[in-house]
């Protein structure tokens, strides 16, 4: 046996969402309110995230990395690996003003 269609039940939506009235108000402040509701958690996980990842940029700016060893340092003034001394050193890598010495040399094959 066939269903059939609850036409009572769809014309009674209809009716409802048609006809103007505090039932249309009510059924809008309804799926205004669970839409914020839906919403609002994706809202703060991208605010968080944004923030988390401009956190960690600047932790990255803080970080110094040793030009003797490679070890990772931040808030010192020596290396706590090698004991390179950071005080008066530039991070600067490839300064346009530092002169380079270049030798021609033959190869034998």
């Amino acid at each position: 046996m066939q269903r059939r269609p609850p036409w009572l039940l769809i014309g009674a939506l209809a009716a409802l969402i048609l006809l103007p009235g505090p039932t249309l108000r009510l059924v809008f402040g309804l799926v205004r309110g669970l839409s914020l509701l839906l919403l609002a958690p994706v809202l703060l996980a991208g605010v968080a995230g944004v923030a988390g990842w401009l956190w960690w940029r600047r932790l990255q700016a803080q970080v110094k990395q040793c030009p003797s060893c490679g070890a990772a340092t931040m808030n010192a003034t020596t290396c706590p690996a090698c004991g390179y001394s950071f005080a008066g050193t530039n991070q600067d890598n490839g300064g346009g003003n530092h002169p380079i010495d270049v030798q021609a040399e033959t190869l034998d094959d």
